[in-house]
């Protein structure tokens, strides 16, 4: 009896010795990954991966094949994107047969909101309509745990991803649809995202309804809603400043500018003319023909016709 004790005892010990070392493995790499040493951090993850099975320690291989995913989203930006979103995603739906809403409800919005993002990024290579569908049901799977009252932040993140999945959507099929429903979770994001406390995502955000509300003009109420962009893109300039985010100022002023030209088409054309050319001029600021050629050159084309029509209104 005494041996059977003293056996279970040991086996225990071992456990428990078994389970610190994979957790500071996994914290040891989760620091690499910070430090942007990918591939180090997934050599990591990979090596623990022999020990830690699925059936003795489901919740630490679930993490570690969640931050397998995330080293692979982080590679695909450098090299082979298709291959390795594509392992990043087999990565995400690994850990999701143990991450499940029942068991590990915020950890299974974790890996679905990854999820969402890797499908999204797939999306621009490959299968467009096919992978934005698998990002937008990822990401409402992520808003089932990741409500406006126990998770804010959390929440405004992914409704501003998932407008954006929406709104890549719209440019495939059922445009105003998918359009009204990029909007609607830009809106939400906003509830939370206020300029006030978060400022770099709520000018994102207005940034991103600018262009929705641009994109629906050409479907519906063109005055109204080039309006509409207009407003979320004068938003966005105050906190995209030429001093602290240039590019960002210059590529929304550009975005500005064209909105100004086709709100021109509809009323006060020399007014609205007028404004798009001073726009266009601001981006100029920063789109230089010797830094950015190819910007520059597509800034001056729209400014010059900007012109030429307002020299040939009465």
């Amino acid at each position: 009896m005494a041996g059977i004790i003293l056996f279970y005892l040991f086996e225990h010990r071992a456990e428990k010795v078994a389970k610190i070392a994979l957790k500071t493995g996994i914290n040891n790499a989760d620091e690499l990954l910070k430090k942007n040493m990918t591939d180090d951090a997934l050599a990591i993850y990979q090596d623990m991966l022999k020990t830690a099975s699925v059936r003795k320690y489901p919740e630490i291989y679930a993490q570690i094949k969640n931050n397998e995913g995330r080293c692979y989203d982080k590679l695909a930006y450098v090299r082979d994107k298709e291959k390795n979103l594509t392992k990043a995603i087999r990565a995400y739906e690994e850990a999701l047969k143990i991450r499940t809403v029942e068991k590990y409800p915020v950890d299974c919005a974790t890996t679905q909101s990854n999820l969402g993002v890797a499908y999204s990024d797939l999306a621009e290579v490959r299968d467009k309509e096919k992978n934005l569908t698998k990002a937008i049901r990822a990401y409402e799977e992520a808003l089932k745990i990741r409500t406006v009252e126990k998770y804010p932040v959390k929440y405004a993140t992914t409704q501003g991803n998932l407008g954006s999945a929406y709104w890549a959507l719209a440019e495939v099929r059922d445009k105003e649809k998918n359009l009204m429903k990029a909007i609607r979770a830009y809106r939400e994001a906003l509830k939370i995202h206020t300029v006030e406390k978060y400022s770099f995502e709520y000018a994102t955000i207005q940034n991103n309804l600018g262009a929705a509300y641009w994109a629906l003009a050409e479907v519906r109420g063109k005055e109204k809603n080039l309006t509409k962009a207009i407003r979320a893109y004068r938003e966005a300039l105050k906190i995209f400043t030429i001093e602290k985010y240039p590019v960002k100022y210059a590529t929304t002023q550009s975005n500005l500018g064209v909105v100004y030209s086709d709100l021109a088409e509809v009323r006060g054309k020399r007014k609205n003319l007028t404004k798009a050319i001073r726009a266009y001029q601001d981006a100029l600021e920063i789109y230089t023909v010797e830094k950015y050629p190819l910007d520059y050159e597509r800034i001056m084309s729209n400014m010059r016709k900007a012109k030429q029509k307002l020299q040939s209104s009465p």
